[in-house]
């Protein structure tokens, strides 16, 4: 089932709407962080602004950041988790929004639990430092909130957590594939770029986000798997 569960992984990557799923999720986190990084990089604006008020944005943008990550995570999540668990060929596009637009106190609530939980990985040693153990544990969590919000639709009678082996496994062959996975990318960008220019760049962004998603998709094929033999 290990085998069978990298291997499921990797076949999320060969759905073209992995990859616009995954510019989804970067509009989200990184255009209003570009826009609050601009504002505070711009010094005719910060002069004009009182030393409170740069110093409270400044301090907004540290809770931001993770805040954007989580719900971007959310979003591309719950979008994506029919390909992910293998139950469907086709991403619920309208699924998050649907959620968001119909109990936006729940969608937040647990955007909001899940901020926390980044924040207290992000100071736990050693472990805090390994991105592919946030992305992993995260996005279970993030998975996890379809069944929270239409209980019994999808994880009826299902194991979601496995082995200590299993998950370091797991956990392990998902980071090494990203790794490949994003310096692959690299090289790829470094040849387009003679055709393109610097346009080449910005698939770089995608492409390195959907690969770092590859222990998430690991994880979720093993759900799958349990899905399937029910």
């Amino acid at each position: 089932m290990f085998w069978d569960a990298i291997v499921g992984g990797l076949k999320v990557l060969a759905h073209w709407q992995t990859y616009v799923a995954g510019l989804e999720y970067l509009l989200i986190y990184m255009v209003p962080m570009g826009a609050v990084g601009f504002v505070m990089q711009s010094e005719n604006v910060v002069k004009k602004l009182p030393e409170a008020v740069t110093v409270s944005m400044g301090c907004l943008s540290m809770v931001l950041l993770p805040l954007l990550q989580v719900a971007a995570l959310t979003v591309f999540i719950l979008t994506m988790f029919p390909i992910i668990l293998g139950i469907s060929d086709q991403a619920a596009w309208a699924f998050p929004f649907s959620l968001i637009w119909s109990t936006p106190l729940t969608f937040l609530k647990l955007v909001g639990i899940l901020t926390v939980v980044t924040i207290i990985l992000g100071v736990i040693p050693v472990l805090g430092r390994i991105q592919a153990l946030h992305t992993l544990f995260l996005g279970a969590l993030a998975l996890g909130m379809v069944e929270y919000v239409n209980p019994g639709a999808v994880f009826w009678r299902v194991q979601f957590y496995p082995s200590l082996w299993f998950f370091a496994g797991l956990l392990a062959v998902g980071a090494l594939m990203s790794w490949i996975g994003m310096m692959i990318s690299a090289v790829l960008v470094t040849a387009l770029e003679k055709v393109t220019g610097e346009f080449a760049q910005l698939l770089i962004f995608p492409l390195g986000a959907i690969f770092g998603f590859l222990p998430l998709f690991m994880y979720g094929a093993w759900l799958g798997s349990q899905l399937r033999v029910e």
